[in-house]
């Protein structure tokens, strides 16, 4: 039943993807405005909804990495390194986009200053040679190790990052019933998007395995 609709969504990927893209599009030109940041606010969902699809998508990725490197099946390993492909992925779109949020929000590219910031950078920085690394070395427990350690790293230090200018949680903390309903769909329409990524990653990956 599970590879059937994975099948099936194959095979319409691509315009499941268009769709989503454009209704993300959509979302984001109806979104409201926001009292103080005004039309701001609009790249704050998208900055957020990256952050959180890219955290939730490397919490996925964790236990199934954890499962390839005991189990050694190319099906765990496959989906391990599809998700935390995406994973990477996203988080280097976040890291890219998070340049144009701070910039309009702050006056600024970069702000070094502020931690989260900081680990926004070096959690890229850190991801893209983990990648490298485990596609050099071409070992697939291996790689889910390194894959484990990447996504353990990421969600344990999460917690502790402290703030200076950036808010704990500007959307979350919002009044705005509506605000946090637009946000919402935002989230899950990237979320969706990710997953597309993920099964169109699996795909390849695993027909490289056999």
């Amino acid at each position: 039943m599970l590879t059937t609709r994975l099948q099936t969504i194959r095979r319409w990927m691509r315009p499941l993807f268009i769709g989503l893209l454009l209704l993300l599009i959509l979302l984001l030109w109806l979104s409201p405005n926001e009292r103080t940041l005004g039309q701001t606010i609009k790249l704050i969902y998208l900055h957020g909804a990256l952050v959180w699809t890219a955290i939730i998508i490397f919490a996925i990725s964790l236990p199934v990495n954890l499962v390839a490197l005991i189990r050694g099946q190319d099906n765990w390993f496959a989906w391990g390194k599809a998700f935390i492909w995406t994973a990477i992925v996203i988080w280097l779109v976040h890291t890219l986009f998070s340049m144009v949020t701070t910039y309009v929000a702050w006056g600024v590219f970069i702000a070094w200053l502020e931690p989260r910031t900081r680990f926004t950078f070096n959690l890229a920085a850190v991801s893209i040679l983990v990648a490298a690394v485990a596609y050099l070395v071409d070992n697939q427990r291996f790689s889910s190790l390194a894959f484990v350690l990447l996504a353990g790293l990421t969600l344990g230090l999460l917690p502790g990052l402290d703030f200076i200018q950036h808010p704990l949680n500007p959307i979350g903390q919002s009044p705005s019933n509506t605000i946090q309903m637009f946000y919402g769909a935002i989230l899950a329409i990237l979320m969706a998007m990710g997953g597309l990524l993920a099964i169109w990653l699996q795909d390849r990956i695993a027909t490289r395995l056999t």
